[in-house]
C-alpha cells in the first residue's frame, strides 16, 4: 500500500510503478531528472533523496518495480550528466541473475495430535536450506542454546530435528559438523525475533540462486508452544536427549523469479591523463532496500518505541519495554500527537540505508562531470544493487566487471552517510552524537596510502570529521568489515573503505525517511569524498599495497 508522505515531485515515480505492474519494462529517467545545479549542495541532496526514498519506491526492494525506477533514475543522471556507459553491452545497467526466495506458505507441522501454526509456532529460518519432510522423524531436546556443554553428542542428533532452546549467543561459532546428520536445527526464540526478520523470510527476500544448497542444514525459529508440542513437554522441563513424539509435514522456502531485473548501475568520467586514463578510483553506493510490509503500522508509536526500547533500530534486539519505558514512550507520543494524529505506515523507505550514499554519489558525478579539469585517472561510479541481500551486486561486479579489476585503484563506498543527531549515537565513540562523526571501516588495510588520502582530504575541509575506527578492528563482533559492499572489492585487493555515520532508531524501519536527513552533514560528507576520489585519480602513481593479494577472493571474509 502507499502511506503517507508522498509529495508532488515524486509523481512520475508514480507513472513508474503503474507502468511496472501492468507488465511493462519501467522506462529510465520517468524520476524526474535533472533540475539540480553543478556544485554539490544540500538543496539538491534533499531534492534527490525525497525522490530515492519516496513512498511511491515501495521500499526499492531488489527485483522490485521500484528497485527498477530508482536504478533508471540514476543511469538517466549519469545520461544526462554525460559519463559514458560501462554496463553490459554499451549499458549503464549490469543485470544481476536473482530469484525471490520465501517461506512456502503450505509448510507445516503435526506433532502427535497437534497442528503447528506457520509463522505463530514455527518458521523456517535459512533461505538457502532445501525443503525438509519430516514424516516419521522426531525432535530431540539438545540442551540450552546459551551453554554447549550442555548439548547432545552429534550423533545422538542423526536423522532428528535438534531443538535448542534459546537464541545462540552473539558471536557463537557452531562448526559446520556440530551436527552432522541431523535433519534440521530449531531454536526456541520465535517470540524474540524483530517484526523486520520475519516479514523478510514470509514476504521473501532476493537470493542468487535458483536452487536451494544442499549441504545447508535447516533451520527452523519455534515458539515455546511450538517447542513444546515438538519435543512433548517444555523444553525447560527435559533433560538433554529426550525425544518427542513422530513428526508429519514439510517445510521450507520456495523460489520464483523475481518480477523485475535486478540491476548494478556502472558509468565512467573518463580522466584527462592518456598514460593514467586506463585506471579508475570507484565510487559506490546501493540503491537497493529492504522493501515494504504488510501491515501498517503508526509511524510515530513505532518511532517512540524505537527511541527508548531499539535505539538502533533493526540491529537492537527485540524485547519488551519496562514500565518505566513505557512512560517515557508515552511521553514522547503524547508530544506528538499534540502536533498530528496518527498515521499509518508500511514502507521500509531507506533514506539513509542507503538514498543518503546513493544521492552524494550522484551529486558528486555532476560535480565532477560539470567541472573545469576532469581527474587524470579516471572515475568509476558503480550504484549496486542487493546490498541488502548480501553484498549481492557488488560481489557480481567484482566477479564479472566490465573494467579490469587491475586497474581499479582504489574504491570509497557509502552507506548511510544522511544522519548526525546526538540521539542517532547511542553506542558512544570517537566523537559520537556530534557533527564531526563518522565511521571509517578497511581504509588502511591493504594500503596505507590509499587511508593517508583519505585522511589528508578530511583535514582540508572547514570542518574536519573525527573517524571512529572502532568497527574496523580486527575482530569486532559485529563485523562491519565484511558486511559493507567495499568488502568485495577488497577480497580482490583493491585498497577499499566504507564510510558511514552510524546506525539509528530508525535502521530497516519503516521510519527511515527523508525528513530525519541531516542534509548539512550529508553535504560535507560529499565534498570531503569528491576531494579524496579527486587527490586519488590526480597522484603520480596509485596507492601501494602493503598486504599482499588474498589467493582466494572467495574465502570467507575475517574481520
Amino acid at each position: 500500500m502507499i502511506s503517507r508522505f508522498v509529495v508532488p515531485a515524486a509523481t512520475a515515480a508514480l507513472a513508474v510503478i503503474a507502468t511496472a505492474c501492468a507488465g511493462r519494462a519501467a522506462p529510465a529517467g520517468q524520476i524526474a531528472a535533472g533540475g539540480t545545479v553543478p556544485a554539490i549542495t544540500a538543496a539538491d541532496l534533499e531534492r534527490r533523496l525525497f525522490l530515492i526514498a519516496d513512498d511511491s519506491l515501495m521500499g526499492r526492494e531488489t527485483g522490485s518495480a521500484g528497485a527498477a525506477a530508482a536504478s533508471a533514475y540514476v543511469a538517466a543522471e549519469f545520461r544526462r550528466l554525460g559519463l559514458e556507459p560501462a554496463g553490459d553491452g554499451g549499458t549503464y545497467f549490469q543485470t544481476v541473475p536473482f530469484w525471490r526466495a520465501a517461506v512456502d506458505p503450505a509448510s507445516r507441522i503435526e506433532a502427535g495430535g497437534t497442528t503447528l501454526t506457520l509463522g505463530r509456532d514455527f518458521l523456517p529460518a535459512s533461505i538457502a536450506a532445501p525443503p525438509l519432510t519430516v514424516d516419521g522423524m522426531a525432535a530431540v531436546y539438545g540442551g540450552p542454546a546459551s551453554d554447549t556443554t550442555r548439548w547432545i553428542p552429534t550423533e545422538q542428533g542423526a536423522g532428528k530435528i535438534v531443538v535448542l532452546d534459546g537464541a545462540l549467543p552473539r558471536g557463537t561459532f557452531v562448526a559446520p559438523g556440530r551436527w552432522r546428520g541431523a535433519a534440521a536445527l530449531a531454536l526456541v526464540t520465535l517470540e524474540r525475533i524483530g517484526p523486520e526478520a520475519i516479514a523478510r523470510l514470509r514476504e521473501g527476500r532476493p537470493v542468487p540462486d535458483s536452487l536451494p544448497n544442499v549441504n545447508v542444514l535447516p533451520l527452523l525459529w519455534l515458539s515455546r508452544r511450538g517447542a513444546t508440542a515438538l519435543l512433548g513437554a517444555a523444553p525447560e522441563t527435559l533433560a538433554p536427549g529426550a525425544v518427542g513424539a513422530p513428526l508429519r509435514g514439510r517445510f521450507g522456502v520456495a523460489r520464483t523469479p523475481v518480477a523485475f531485473p535486478a540491476r548494478n548501475v556502472v558509468a565512467v568520467l573518463r580522466g584527462r591523463d592518456p598514460a593514467l586514463r586506463g585506471e579508475y578510483v570507484a565510487l559506490t553506493a546501493h540503491h537497493d532496500h529492504v522493501g515494504f510490509d504488510h501491515s501498517p503500522v503508526d509511524h510515530d508509536s513505532l518511532r517512540a518505541f524505537d527511541r527508548v526500547v531499539r535505539p538502533m533500530g533493526a540491529d537492537s534486539p527485540a524485547r519488551d519495554a519496562t514500565p518505566e519505558e513505557w512512560t517515557r514512550i508515552h511521553s514522547i507520543l503524547d508530544s506528538l500527537r499534540r502536533l498530528r494524529p496518527a498515521r499509518l505506515d508500511s514502507i521500509r523507505n531507506g533514506a539513509d540505508d542507503d538514498g543518503s550514499g546513493t544521492v552524494s554519489l550522484l551529486e558528486i558525478a555532476e560535480a565532477m562531470a560539470s567541472g573545469g579539469a576532469r581527474p587524470r585517472r579516471s572515475i568509476l561510479f558503480v550504484s549496486h544493487t542487493a546490498e541488502e541481500a548480501g553484498l549481492l551486486g557488488s560481489r557480481w561486479f567484482t566477479d564479472h566487471a566490465t573494467v579490469p579489476l587491475d586497474s581499479i585503484v582504489g574504491e570509497i563506498d557509502q552507506d548511510m552517510v544522511g544522519r548526525g543527531t546526538t540521539a542517532d549515537f547511542p553506542r558512544g565513540g570517537t566523537g559520537a552524537g556530534s557533527a564531526t562523526y563518522l565511521e571509517v571501516v578497511g581504509a588502511k588495510r591493504l594500503s596505507r596510502a590509499f587511508g593517508e588520502a583519505l585522511d589528508a582530504a578530511n583535514a582540508r575541509q572547514p570542518t574536519p570529521f573525527v573517524f571512529d575506527l572502532t568497527y574496523d578492528q580486527p575482530g569486532h563482533p559485529l563485523q562491519y568489515y565484511c558486511r559493507a559492499d567495499h568488502y568485495s572489492y577488497a577480497r580482490y585487493g583493491i585498497p577499499s573503505l566504507a564510510l558511514s555515520r552510524g546506525e539509528h532508531l530508525d535502521y530497516h524501519q519503516v521510519t527511515d525517511e527523508a525528513q530525519y536527513i541531516s542534509y548539512p552533514d550529508l553535504l560535507r560528507v560529499s565534498r570531503m569524498v569528491f576531494d579524496a576520489a579527486m587527490a586519488l585519480a590526480d597522484a603520480p602513481t596509485r596507492p601501494a599495497l602493503d598486504a599482499p593479494k588474498a589467493t582466494n577472493p572467495n574465502a570467507l571474509c575475517r574481520q
